[in-house]
């Protein structure tokens, strides 16, 4: 999905309009492991298999492998279950997400910064992704330095990689949905994550089970 979007190497020109766009309509919002456990903290929730029964998440396919992705609200339009509408000074709708900051899914908080990782070569890009097709933002004289703008996130972009090894060891099992939850999606969050993290790699990575 990300192959044709240019690599940003130092610096790219971005400023968010809280126009909310890339919180409604067909967007597709890919949550990692991390992003499942602040989810589920931030709802004071025990165990992340919550989230799906509660309706939050639901489970998307891509390149063999199913992933968490946000459920969208289908009325009065398809929006977000975590955006909060509301109208700037000057009356315009301006959009707030509910998760911001210490429970915000990685992807909504890097964008329109995407990661491209190859698990073989170890090799992680950051590439530019429009939001959506108009993004606003894009089009703002504001310059960004890449790598300013991703400083405060790169514990988090670490542990998307080792999520990112473990998915690809998963591939082969060719698990379907139900496996997918139950053996990877589904784990208490009353452990620090990376106890979690590291009994999952354990299991995909260096028990070969």
């Amino acid at each position: 999905m990300t192959s044709n979007f240019p690599v940003v190497q130092h610096t790219f020109n971005f400023k968010c309009t809280q126009c909310a766009d890339c919180c409604t309509g067909d967007q597709i919002v890919l949550l990692n492991l991390f992003d499942l456990y602040k989810l589920a903290g931030f709802l004071n929730l025990q165990n992340t298999v919550q989230l799906f029964e509660k309706g939050l998440l639901i489970l998307h396919k891509e390149n063999g492998v199913y992933r968490p992705q946000i459920r969208f609200k289908k009325l009065p339009f398809k929006f977000c279950p975590f955006l909060i509408n509301d109208v700037n000074e000057s009356g315009a709708l301006k959009g707030w997400c509910r998760l911001h900051s210490s429970a915000k899914p990685l992807v909504c908080a890097l964008s329109p910064i995407g990661l491209r990782f190859d698990v073989q070569q170890d090799h992680l890009e950051f590439l530019l992704v429009p939001p959506t097709g108009s993004c606003p933002g894009l089009k703002e004289q504001q310059v960004q330095n890449r790598d300013q703008y991703l400083k405060s996130y790169q514990k988090e972009i670490e542990l998307q990689k080792r999520y990112f090894k473990i998915l690809e060891s998963c591939k082969a099992k060719e698990w379907n949905k139900t496996q997918f939850k139950q053996n990877l999606y589904g784990f208490s969050v009353t452990s620090p994550f990376e106890e979690i993290l590291e009994t999952l790699e354990n299991k995909f990575l260096k028990s070969g089970s």
